[in-house]
C-alpha cells in the first residue's frame, strides 16, 4: 500500500485532535513537570525529556497500527495479551511494591505498566471470542475477564479493574448476551466492590473521602478545587500556576487541574470539547460498522477511552473519588500515552477499512 494511499483514506476528523491533545500535554508537563523534578532531586528537563520520547514513540505507535489490516489485528492483539498477562503475574509473584501496589515492572531505568498495555488488547480478544462461532463463547470470555479482574486486584489497581468491567459489559450487551449473564456480571461486580473495600485499606479510604469529605484525607481534591477558582476565565499565566506546587500528581492524575489555573476556563472547555469531537468520531465509526467483530472491538475500545477522561476530569472535579486514572494524551507517563495509542491507532486502522469499502462501493456503482 502506497503512502499516499494511507495518506488519503486516514480519518482526520481522529487524529487532528488527537495531535492537538498531544501538543497541549506537552505544554501542560513542559509547565508541571519542573517542579517534580526539584522534589525527587532531578535535573529540571528530567521528565520533560522523557515525555517527549514518550510522545514521540506514541505517534509513531499510532500512525504504525493505524497501517494494520483489521485481519491481523485479532492474531497480533491474542499474542500482546497473553504476554503482558504472563508480566502481570511475575510482577503480581515477584514484583517490588511502590506507593502501595505491585504494578510497573522496572527494565533498565524504565517503568513499564504491563496492565496499561493489555487494556486494548483486552477489548479485541473479548470481541474475537464473542463474535467467534465457537462453544461456550459466553463462559470463556467470563473466565478471561474474572481472570484480569482477579489479577487487578492483586496488584491493586482497583481504578483500572473497573474501567475493564465497563467495556467488557458494554461488548457483551452489544453482542446480545441474555439478559440472565448480566445478572451474573453484576454479581461478579458486587462481589469484587466488597472484596476490594473490605481488603485493600487504599480502596476503602478513597471511597470514605469521597463520602465522608475532609480537608486532611482530600487535599489534593481541594487544591485542584482552589486551582479552578483561581484560573477563572483565561487562567493566570503559562508557567504561573501554584497547584503544581502542592500536588504530587500535578504531571498525571491532576494535569488537568494545571490547565485550569494556568490557561483557564476557556482551555478546559476546548479540551473537553477536542476529547468530546474523538469520542463523538469513535461512536461514529461504530455506528457505521456492519461486521459483529468490528463493532465490539470499537464500542470496547470507546468506552475505555470515554470513560477514562471522564472519570479523571470527574476526579479533579470533585465529582468522583480519587482513582489513580491519568488523562488520555494529556498526562505524563509511557505506559499510558502508550496504551492510549494502541487504542486509537487501532480505531484508525478500522476507520481506514471503512473508507476503503466505501470507496470501492462508489466505484462499483459508477460503472
Amino acid at each position: 500500500m502506497s503512502i499516499r494511499y494511507w495518506y488519503r483514506t486516514l480519518d482526520y476528523y481522529l487524529i487532528l485532535p488527537i495531535f492537538l491533545l498531544l501538543t497541549m500535554g506537552f505544554i501542560l508537563v513542559y509547565s508541571a513537570s519542573p517542579v517534580i523534578a526539584q522534589r525527587f532531586s532531578l535535573p529540571q528537563d528530567y521528565f520533560m525529556q522523557r515525555h517527549v520520547i514518550y510522545i514521540v514513540l506514541s505517534l509513531v505507535t499510532l500512525l504504525a497500527f493505524s497501517l494494520i489490516n483489521i485481519r491481523i489485528i485479532f492474531t497480533l492483539s491474542l499474542t500482546s495479551f497473553i504476554f503482558f498477562i504472563v508480566l502481570m503475574a511475575i510482577i503480581i509473584a515477584f514484583g517490588t511494591e511502590a506507593k502501595g501496589a505491585k504494578r510497573w515492572l522496572h527494565v533498565f531505568k524504565i517503568s513499564i505498566q504491563p496492565s496499561e498495555f493489555m487494556r486494548p488488547f483486552f477489548s479485541v480478544v473479548i470481541a474475537g471470542i464473542l463474535a467467534s462461532k465457537i462453544k461456550f463463547k459466553i463462559y470463556i470470555s467470563i473466565i478471561i475477564f474474572l481472570l484480569i479482574f482477579v489479577m487487578l486486584l492483586l496488584q491493586p489497581d482497583f481504578s483500572m479493574s473497573m474501567l475493564l468491567t465497563y467495556s467488557w459489559v458494554g461488548q457483551m450487551f452489544i453482542a446480545c448476551i441474555p439478559l440472565i449473564y448480566f445478572l451474573y456480571i453484576g454479581g461478579i461486580v458486587t462481589t469484587g466492590i466488597t472484596v476490594a473495600y473490605s481488603y485493600f485499606p487504599h480502596v476503602k479510604q478513597r471511597i470514605h473521602n469521597f463520602l465522608f469529605f475532609s480537608q486532611h484525607d482530600n487535599f489534593q481534591v481541594i487544591k485542584s478545587l482552589e486551582a479552578f477558582k483561581r484560573g477563572k476565565l483565561t487562567g493566570v499565566g503559562p508557567g504561573e500556576g501554584n497547584v503544581k506546587m502542592l500536588l504530587p500528581d500535578c504531571h498525571t492524575d491532576f494535569i488537568f487541574s494545571v490547565l485550569a489555573e494556568e490557561f483557564g476556563l476557556i482551555m478546559c472547555l476546548t479540551t473537553l470539547m477536542l476529547f468530546g469531537i474523538i469520542s463523538a468520531r469513535l461512536l461514529y465509526i461504530a455506528y457505521r460498522e456492519s461486521e459483529l467483530f468490528n463493532l465490539l472491538v470499537i464500542f470496547g475500545i470507546s468506552i475505555q477511552f470515554i470513560t477514562q477522561f471522564i472519570v479523571n476530569i470527574g476526579v479533579t472535579l470533585s465529582v468522583l473519588p480519587t482513582t489513580g486514572i491519568t488523562l488520555p494524551l494529556l498526562s505524563y507517563g509511557g505506559s499510558s500515552l502508550l496504551s492510549s495509542s494502541i487504542a486509537l491507532g487501532i480505531m484508525l486502522s478500522f476507520s481506514r477499512s471503512q473508507s476503503i469499502t466505501l470507496k470501492f462501493q462508489e466505484r462499483i456503482a459508477m460503472r
